[in-house]
C-alpha cells in the first residue's frame, strides 16, 4: 500500500484581508469634449470622403463614356501632371543632391488632416482617439 501526502492547504488570503483596489482617475464611460469633437469630426470626414469619392468617380466614368463615344477628347497626361503638381511633395536627396518627387500616401493624408483639425486644440490626445473611433464607426 502506497501512502500519498494530502494536497497543500489553500492560501489563507481571504478577500476581507486584502485592501480595496485603488480607484482610477480614468472613467471610460465619461467622454471628454476632445473625444466627442474627434468622434464627430471622424464621422464627418469619412462620410465626406465617401461623397467626394462618389462624385469624382462619377465624373471619371462620364468622361470615359464621352471619350469613348467620341464626344470629347480627354488629355489624361495633363490631368496627371496637374494632380502631381498639386499633391506630390518635392525634396532634395541628401546623398545625391537630386530632386525627388514623392507621391502622397494615406498616412500623410491622415497626418495632415489630424494636424489641421488639432491646431490650437488642447485636447489633442482625446481628439485623436475620438477621431479614430469616428472613422471606424461611420
Amino acid at each position: 500500500m502506497h501512502l500519498t501526502a494530502p494536497p497543500p492547504a489553500p492560501a489563507t488570503n481571504t478577500p476581507q484581508s486584502l485592501p480595496p483596489p485603488p480607484e482610477s482617475s480614468v472613467n471610460f464611460y465619461e467622454l471628454s469634449f476632445g473625444t466627442v469633437a474627434g468622434l464627430c469630426a471622424g464621422v464627418f470626414v469619412k462620410k465626406g470622403a465617401k461623397i467626394v469619392g462618389f462624385f469624382l468617380g462619377g465624373i471619371f466614368v462620364l468622361l470615359q463614356y464621352f471619350a469613348h463615344a467620341s464626344f470629347i477628347r480627354v488629355d489624361w497626361t495633363r490631368f496627371s501632371t496637374r494632380f502631381e503638381d498639386l499633391f506630390y511633395t518635392t525634396s532634395t536627396d541628401v546623398k545625391t543632391g537630386e530632386t525627388v518627387r514623392k507621391a502622397p500616401s494615406v498616412a500623410s493624408l491622415v497626418r495632415w488632416i489630424v494636424d489641421f483639425l488639432t491646431a490650437d486644440f488642447q485636447q489633442r490626445a482625446s481628439f485623436v482617439a475620438g477621431f479614430a473611433l469616428g472613422l471606424r464607426i461611420a
